[in-house]
């Protein structure tokens, strides 16, 4: 399927400015219009090269045969619905949101039936938000998880494939609840790992931290506002992958104390990372 010639963007934040950066520099899309309720961040983009066209109201998105909403989680189906009155029918909608099953569920049942909608979550970030800190290169080589809605609208996921593959990414496809589950353990719970990490440490151990601890210090810097809608979106699934951690921890715990097994746990972390040294 040919890919959108046309790409709307809604929310000019730092994966929307990000996705615009990579349309045009790739020149994925003829086209790349923004949308965004601060006329500062659409500028920004504008500034940045994210956007042929940008502005502060939803008819700039008519054109658009492909529109991505990128703004925080809580406000994606609000969002998603205000643009919908603006788009043309059979137009392509996805979306960044980092959780999937209550997105995917609420706009399958409340958008039009003409607004062809597809859930999406690009598996890129940086602890810097806003159109300053946006970056092409963010999103090369990862993935960019598509879950459709139970319509299956093929062209639909192709044509959101096409775009994740010309920005550099990786299309993987998932169900809403899996991706749900999966995304957990992977990127939300060690989120969290990270805040109990930097909560736990006193402060003079804050003062010689190595780059192993700086690294949990960029992820708990991340946007709080942002952290908590993703958290409480997802808390179920969260906990669950908190509990299999909490269980690894313990397996931990219990080799030290004993003095065996350590080696072998840490060996099969290793394996997992495909580190050889």
């Amino acid at each position: 399927m040919i890919g959108p010639r046309t790409v709307g963007i809604v929310g000019t934040g730092l994966i929307g400015t990000s996705m615009g950066l990579a349309i045009r520099q790739r020149r994925v899309a003829e086209r790349v219009v923004g949308v965004d309720v601060d006329a500062a961040a659409v500028e920004a983009a504008k500034t940045r090269g994210a956007l042929d066209k940008g502005g502060t109201t939803y008819d700039i998105l008519r054109e658009a045969d492909l529109v991505v909403v990128a703004v925080p989680p809580d406000a994606v189906v609000d969002a998603a619905l205000q643009a919908a009155g603006s788009l043309r029918a059979g137009t392509v909608l996805t979306d960044v949101a980092s959780t999937k099953a209550v997105i995917v569920s609420a706009l399958e049942q409340r958008l039009p039936r003409l607004i062809r909608y597809v859930g999406g979550h690009p598996m890129a970030g940086s602890e810097r938000s806003g159109p300053q800190a946006a970056d092409a290169a963010l999103l090369v080589g990862r993935p960019f998880i598509i879950t459709p809605t139970s319509a299956g609208d093929g062209e639909a996921v192709e044509m959101v494939s096409a775009l994740a593959r010309g920005m550099g990414m990786e299309p993987v496809v998932l169900e809403a609840k899996a991706h749900d589950d999966l995304v957990a353990q992977v990127s939300h719970a060690p989120y969290l790992l990270a805040v109990a990490a930097l909560n736990a440490a006193v402060d003079e151990a804050l003062h010689i931290q190595g780059p192993g601890f700086a690294g949990f210090g960029r992820l708990a810097a991340s946007p709080v506002e942002m952290w908590t809608q993703i958290c409480a979106g997802n808390a179920q699934a969260i906990r669950r992958a908190l509990a299999r951690m909490r269980e690894e921890l313990d397996r931990l715990d219990r080799a030290l104390e004993a003095r065996n097994e350590l080696a072998l746990l840490l060996m099969q972390a290793q394996r997992r990372a495909g580190g050889d040294s």
